[in-house]
């Protein structure tokens, strides 16, 4: 499952920021830098720390977890400030309609980032199992904006459907995550009902809220807020 999720952010972010990177192209933000590096760094977290599961007991592993809350806090960090950044960009319509529904995605992240990173760590000496699916879960969340640019799949270019078709696919990712659960334990663990069940509350949310249009008058008082107080 980390390959998968490490593969989508490679196809998903390639032409717009891999691709031009590579023919020489470095113009881009800072933030946007230091953001890229951060969330790899934590896809390359997570498939190392499945590795050193594997393998059982590992004081590596154990001292790697510890060290994740640092990068939490940075995916946090980073994640928002960057969020809001896009967010206060003034565009044309329908562009900046768009990114204000996208924003509402973006603020569930001060969600549902800290609540399965605390799911899954106070899980990890308790019960391993749960804890290792509440990081993957958290690790799934964070790839939603790399599945969201993947644009070459039916459905993703359609503004109409764009948002439907998104978690089709993303969902459809968690399938070997119910085949290993029924594999190992013969149901789906409690982690896995309980993460899903966030996730599925939180997609909805995001498909009644997409377009909507109390939610674009909501975005200008934010905006509002945000240019008085957030430093541009």
């Amino acid at each position: 499952m980390g390959v998968l999720f490490l593969a989508v952010a490679v196809v998903g972010f390639a032409p717009s920021f891999l691709f031009p990177i590579l023919s020489g192209n470095f113009d881009f933000p800072l933030a946007v830098f230091i953001h890229a590096a951060i969330m790899f760094s934590w896809l390359g977290l997570f498939i190392l720390q499945a590795v050193l599961a594997s393998r059982g007991p590992s004081r590596i592993h154990k001292y790697l977890g510890t060290a994740s809350l640092f990068l939490f806090i940075l995916i946090m960090i980073s994640g928002f400030t960057l969020s809001v950044a896009n967010f206060l960009q003034d565009l044309p319509q329908p562009v900046e309609a768009r990114l204000d529904s996208i924003f509402f995605l973006q603020l569930w992240t001060v969600v549902l980032i800290p609540l399965f990173y605390w799911l899954g760590y106070r899980k990890r000496r308790q019960s391993p199992d749960e804890h290792m699916r509440y990081m993957l879960l958290l690790t799934f969340f964070l790839i939603e904006a790399a599945a969201s640019r993947i644009t070459f799949l039916p459905g993703m270019l359609d503004d109409a459907t764009f948002i439907y078709a998104q978690y089709i696919y993303l969902d459809l990712m968690l399938v070997p995550l119910f085949i290993f659960d029924w594999q190992q334990l013969g149901r789906l663990s409690k982690a896995t009902i309980i993460g899903c069940s966030i996730l599925l509350f939180y997609q909805c949310t995001a498909l009644v809220m997409w377009d909507n249009e109390l939610w674009l008058k909501t975005t200008d008082i934010l905006d509002n807020w945000f240019r008085t107080y957030w430093p541009i």
